[in-house]
């Protein structure tokens, strides 16, 4: 089995699926992670923010955290941050490239309806390209579709030390309560369905 999970910034693949992404590695399946922006603006620090230096942090800690989750195939597409919607046509393609070369049977996306404009747009792409996905919300409580949950009471531990590998992200995540909310026995998913009028 061939697994893909598509995160917009480093961490998101961590914080939605990090136990899930186990479960697969554990059994054998082959997991490629794909990292669609550079991060660059993800920090409370001004200094940091925007810079060059972030963007290189980000995608080591995401490296560190890789190799914890046992995923030894990682592409980073180093879209700017926050500018998925301006870079829309260019994402869809590159995407649309991976899922033809790497032809997986299960992928996992953010939702089309979280509130991040990267998630979203990230969303939207995947559901015309890969209907089938998992999807999953991070900002916001929107929650459409059929939910699916998958069990990882036995990764719970070694998903939150992942979560501490982002040193540049976790206040930011604790102050936002997303440790407390992805860090339960459970990574919930939503299955979408097409509107058959589109």
């Amino acid at each position: 089995m061939k697994v893909l999970v598509i995160a917009p910034h480093p961490d998101d693949e961590t914080l939605c699926c990090a136990g899930t992404i186990m479960n697969f590695v554990e059994k054998g399946d082959k997991v490629k992670v794909v990292i669609v922006t550079d991060g660059r603006y993800g920090s409370p620090d001004k200094e940091l923010k925007g810079t060059e230096k972030l963007v290189r942090i980000r995608r080591e800690e995401a490296m560190r955290v890789f190799k914890m989750l046992g995923v030894e195939d990682y592409e980073f597409l180093n879209f700017e941050d926050s500018k998925v919607n301006v870079k829309s046509k260019e994402v869809e393609e590159k995407l649309s490239e991976i899922l033809k070369e790497y032809k997986p049977d299960i992928v996992f996306a953010p939702s089309p309806f979280d509130r991040h404009s990267d998630h979203s747009e990230i969303g939207k792409i995947v559901m015309k390209l890969f209907p089938n996905s998992y999807f999953y919300v991070v900002w916001g409580d929107k929650k459409e579709g059929e939910e699916v949950k998958f069990e990882i009471k036995d990764r719970r531990d070694k998903k939150s030390m992942a979560l501490e590998e982002y040193k540049s992200q976790i206040d930011g995540l604790r102050k936002f309560l997303l440790l407390e909310k992805f860090t339960g026995n459970y990574e919930v998913f939503y299955k979408i369905k097409l509107d058959k009028k589109d």
